[in-house]
């Protein structure tokens, strides 16, 4: 079989994790094909859609694919641009492809505010957090949290975020990204300890989980976390994969903080990098994600 690792032409940003799959591919007897998302062409007529795929000055070859996994989509420098590639890889999803995972769940759990709002509907703990484009209803979430995160609604890896403490301080933060026409995605900081769990559920299983040991209130190993195992609790687990299976996901990175008053659900993460994960727990994802996708298409 042929199977699609859908990714940018521009850019990796977790290369290791796109090795680890196409490795799993192979080992498995079937050939792992990189799909540009920005090299597509979507080709619609009388006749039909038919989704085709070149790189620089090539002719346009047909996509034949028996499945796909999609790592990413590539950084937006316009709205069209993201309407483009989220839809011509829902065109393949269309042409018979078995996407993993589906486009159009992983554009809602990418999106902050998307995943919440599904999350919270389905009775699923989750931070205190008001999203606005008036500053002044954000200036008063965050006086009202009192310690408060800001941030992107689509942004990864913890760049991006500020911690804020002051609504005066804050209020610099939101004319800025008033200025930018940036929403304000306003959270209240939880009091976790020194970390937070990332548990890994593929297929409706948690395969493993990791305790994300922070260097500052940052909890991402990109921004200096340190990975270790974690004894994964059966409360952990049913939240984690209740979180995928909410969204839609066939698998994902579920972000989760333990307080005082139990378990909060930060993100579920539908492109996680898993490297640390694997260092840290022994258990490679791309192994479980990969004999997932050949069930689904065998079906």
């Amino acid at each position: 079989m042929r199977i699609g690792i859908i990714r940018p032409y521009e850019v990796e940003f977790n290369p290791g994790d796109v090795l680890d799959l196409e490795e799993a591919i192979r080992r498995r007897g079937h050939s792992a094909v990189r799909v540009y998302v920005d090299m597509l062409e979507v080709r619609m007529g009388p006749s039909g859609v038919e989704v085709r795929h070149a790189v620089g000055r090539e002719a346009p070859a047909p996509v034949e694919l028996d499945g796909a996994l999609l790592r990413h989509l590539g950084i937006f420098r316009d709205f069209e641009q993201f309407l483009y590639r989220v839809w011509a890889v829902r065109a393949l999803e269309e042409a018979g492809v078995y996407v993993m995972n589906p486009v159009l769940p992983w554009v809602v759990a990418g999106d902050k505010m998307a995943a919440l709002m599904t999350l919270s509907k389905a009775g699923l703990p989750v931070p205190p957090t008001v999203v606005t484009e008036n500053m002044f209803i954000a200036y008063r979430a965050a006086g009202e949290f009192g310690k408060a995160v800001v941030k992107q609604m689509r942004g990864a890896m913890g760049y991006g975020a500020f911690l804020v403490e002051d609504p005066d301080v804050a209020f610099h933060i939101f004319s800025m990204l008033v200025n930018i026409n940036k929403p304000m995605y306003v959270q209240k900081f939880l009091e976790k300890g020194d970390g937070d769990y990332r548990v890994v559920v593929v297929g409706k299983r948690a395969i493993g989980a990791e305790y994300r040991r922070a260097a500052g209130w940052k909890s991402n190993v990109a921004q200096g976390a340190r990975p270790e195992p974690a004894y994964l609790t059966q409360e952990l687990e049913e939240l984690a994969v209740k979180a995928v299976e909410v969204l839609g996901l066939d698998f994902g990175g579920v972000d989760i903080a333990e307080t005082k008053d139990g378990y909060y659900i930060l993100e579920v993460n539908p492109t996680m990098s898993w490297q640390g994960f694997k260092a840290a727990v022994g258990i490679n994802p791309a192994e479980h994600i990969v004999d997932l996708l050949l069930e689904k298409i065998k079906r």
